[in-house]
């Protein structure tokens, strides 16, 4: 089939991308150095396009199949509805997780089917929720502000130590809305929160390595063995560098859409 040759060559050429990435590679002359930023950006860039390519393929032949051009989202069973019925009174609803002051995350943790709608002190709106089906988080981030709110990118922290994304930066303008989404895929874990940031921040350089975060910004995330598959997390590794990780990301995205739509070609065949 042409989704399995699609899988196999965006996978593949991905994978062995951001593998050689992983761990910030072999130290370099200081001229190359300089030029190496730049370098990694234009790959992550081509990788990027390869991936979300790969996702439009799909989908299309999902169509092409009669399921529809996205994954079909599962019943909410009893138990999840539960859970989320069960998470607005342990966390007071939206609205308390809105009374944080930013960067308060270990306190905010939501349970794994609560959505969120916040407004952060950037003035970046953040609309999330999990799909269980494609084991994406999906949604969006608004600029609530009257200025541009530059680099915008979102996280999720999981309660496994795994942290996922950051999504691409992209400059937000006044009252813009962009989609967000986060792929967990391969990842048991109970509970989750999630922030907008914007600009550079301390540990975050701009396309180069962000290693500094996590011990830092999150808390000491790192002695947690976060990005070192400890914990529940997923399969795979996250990229040291950070030019990598949104394409990490869209590769985490296609394996859970790849793997729904496994799953809903078996469900339709029967």
């Amino acid at each position: 089939m042409k989704i399995a040759m699609i899988s196999l060559m965006v996978l593949g050429a991905a994978g062995a991308g951001v593998s050689a990435h992983v761990d910030g590679g072999r130290a370099l002359a200081p001229g190359v150095q300089e030029e190496q930023p730049a370098l990694e950006s234009a790959d992550a860039d081509k990788l990027y396009d390869l991936v979300t390519q790969a996702r439009a393929e799909l989908r299309e032949m999902r169509v092409a199949v009669g399921l529809g051009g996205h994954a079909a989202r599962p019943q909410v069973s009893e138990g999840e509805r539960h859970e989320r019925v069960e998470g607005v009174g342990e966390h007071g609803g939206r609205e308390r997780a809105a009374g944080a002051r930013e960067g308060e995350e270990e306190g905010a943790y939501l349970p794994k089917m609560t959505g969120l709608d916040r407004i952060f002190a950037n003035g970046a709106r953040l609309v999330l929720e999990f799909d269980p089906g494609t084991q994406v988080f999906v949604g969006s981030v608004t600029n609530t502000t009257a200025r541009t709110l530059p680099q915008v990118r979102v996280e999720v922290h999981l309660d496994n130590g795994t942290e996922l994304g950051p999504t691409k930066r992209i400059d937000l303008g006044p009252g813009g809305t962009v989609p967000v989404e986060l792929g967990a895929f391969g990842n048991v874990f109970s509970s989750w929160v999630s922030h907008p940031e914007a600009g550079i921040e301390q540990g975050h350089g701009v396309g180069g390595d962000e290693r500094g975060e996590g011990a830092g910004e999150h808390g000491g995330r790192e002695g947690r063995g976060e990005d070192r598959g400890e914990h529940g997390g997923g399969e795979g590794v996250r990229p040291g560098r950070a030019a990598y990780r949104p394409v990490y990301n869209q590769l985490q995205i296609l394996r859970g859409e790849m793997q729904a739509f496994e799953r809903d070609l078996g469900t339709g065949s029967r």
